[in-house]
């Protein structure tokens, strides 16, 4: 008696473990295909459709940072044609779930700070980068990405820095160009 019972309680143990792991398979298949219909969609400029698509995944996957991160870039740039307030704040909003989702990654706070940017608010975008570039130190685009938001705060000797710390991982044109600019301004 007490083998069958352990033989049952092992085949259920492996039932359970399949169906978890065929969702898992499920959650993450559904993500990339919506993350792929919405770059599609976004492409095309069907904001509404894209990201209908990703809230329908989200809707799967709610813990995934990566759908997050891909609605905040569709409302993002459903905000920079249509220039509705309501989208921006839907954009950071996408971000910063997904960066709460990651705190690892650099990547949500990276585009948080990119929006932040396009928005022109340039405080909060640093503070965002700094963020980011804490996940990823030798990022030269996050580098290049901050010294270009500490220019626009009128912070070019910390700018130089920046362009000189990105361009000592990798030499790039934008540190080049700054090096000439920001030592010949006084």
């Amino acid at each position: 008696m007490l083998p069958r019972s352990l033989a049952l309680i092992a085949a259920g143990l492996v039932l359970t473990a399949t169906a978890a792991l065929c969702s898992v398979a499920v959650r993450g298949y559904a993500a990339d295909r919506a993350r792929d219909q919405a770059e599609a969609l976004r492409g095309d400029g069907d904001y509404d459709q894209a990201w209908r698509a990703l809230e329908g995944a989200l809707r799967i996957a709610p813990r995934s940072a990566e759908l997050w991160t891909e609605l905040g870039q569709t409302y993002r740039a459903a905000w920079f044609f249509r220039l509705k307030p309501e989208l921006l704040t839907s954009a950071l909003q996408a971000y910063e779930r997904a960066a709460q989702l990651s705190p690892l990654s650099a990547a949500p706070r990276a585009e948080l700070a990119r929006t932040l940017v396009l928005a022109g608010a340039y405080r909060e975008a640093d503070r965002a980068f700094i963020r980011a570039l804490a996940n990823d130190p030798r990022n030269p685009g996050l580098l290049v990405d901050r010294a270009q938001t500490l220019e626009k705060l009128g912070q070019p000797g910390d700018a130089l820095k920046v362009y000189r710390a990105a361009a000592h991982i990798k030499p790039n044109e934008y540190s080049q160009a700054a090096e000439q600019r920001l030592r010949s301004s006084p």
